[in-house]
């Protein structure tokens, strides 16, 4: 394990997952920049009993001149960034053809281009210094999908892709890239913080009532899972760890479930066990409410 303390930079560190693995990482006694959109508003919930060492920054992963700014505010208030934690990103549910071309393309530039321009931004000083983490987090839906996670699964699978390639490329720089992959989580993301598509907000789509029952089922099931803080943690692990790390990390029981299935399965096999989960949770609560679907 590294000893010394780490200066982290994290992103979508409002809330959920980032909050916690900012605040972990504080209290382990790194130094942290906690990146957000509104830090005014929401920075002084994160750094609640660590403002020695961690600090709300203003940064808008979807705007390059504020990303280049908050990068450039670390390096200069710390001479170096030891680790990137990418978690930037939100989630939206909606069928492949209610998706919007403005939703898809907001989705895509947060999720994926703004990971991809936080990595362009600090892999100047990490080359410098010969060392770097970063750690892009992905999801369970990074590796699996169902309905109206198509939009966002797509998002993930991307992260996956560019994280495999960039392990590839910075490597000779003594940088490493490792993926992230929790299953459900209970987190802003599920709830408040839930997006859907519009077309679904204003009872227009064709899978109206199945995509509902989803929406219903999905916060259920999360509403019984455990917080963000155990995915805070292991992130904090992988910031300290001195050892090589594996190309993705599963996180919590779900996920480590799923991969095993999937595995094991034919896509046919494991297409069959998802219809057949029942109304209980995702997607099966879709495939319950399925004979309401307006065929006509």
């Amino acid at each position: 394990m590294v000893n010394a303390p780490q200066v982290v930079f994290v992103t979508g560190a409002s809330s959920g997952i980032g909050a916690a693995a900012a605040r972990e990482l504080a209290a382990r006694g790194h130094r942290v920049i906690a990146t957000m959109r509104n830090p005014k508003r929401d920075g002084p919930a994160v750094t609640r009993g660590y403002k020695k060492n961690l600090e709300a920054v203003r940064c808008d992963v979807t705007d390059r001149a504020t990303v280049d700014e908050a990068v450039a505010f670390t390096l200069e208030r710390h001479g170096r960034i030891d680790a990137l934690v990418n978690n930037a990103g939100y989630l939206l549910l909606g069928t492949i053809e209610d998706l919007s071309d403005d939703e898809i393309l907001s989705q895509f530039d947060t999720n994926v281009v703004g990971s991809m321009r936080t990595v362009q931004a600090v892999l100047p000083a990490m080359r410098e210094q010969g060392s770097g983490t970063i750690i892009n987090v992905s999801s369970a839906a990074g590796r699996m999908t169902g309905p109206a996670f198509g939009g966002y699964s797509a998002t993930k699978y991307a992260i996956e892709a560019v994280s495999e390639a960039l392990r590839f490329e910075v490597a000779p720089w003594g940088i490493k890239v490792v993926i992230v992959e929790p299953g459900t989580h209970r987190t802003e993301a599920q709830f408040d913080n839930l997006r859907v598509a519009q077309a679904v907000l204003e009872g227009r789509s064709l899978y109206q009532g199945p995509v509902e029952a989803l929406i219903e089922g999905h916060r259920r099931y999360a509403a019984g899972r455990p917080g963000p803080r155990s995915v805070g943690s292991i992130i904090a692990d992988l910031v300290e760890t001195g050892d090589p790390l594996p190309v993705r990390v599963p996180v919590g029981d779900e996920a480590a479930q799923i991969f095993s299935m999937r595995a094991a399965m034919t896509d046919e096999e494991f297409e069959t066990a998802l219809r057949n989960l029942g109304n209980e949770g995702f997607p099966g609560a879709y495939f319950a409410a399925e004979h309401e679907l307006n065929t006509n």
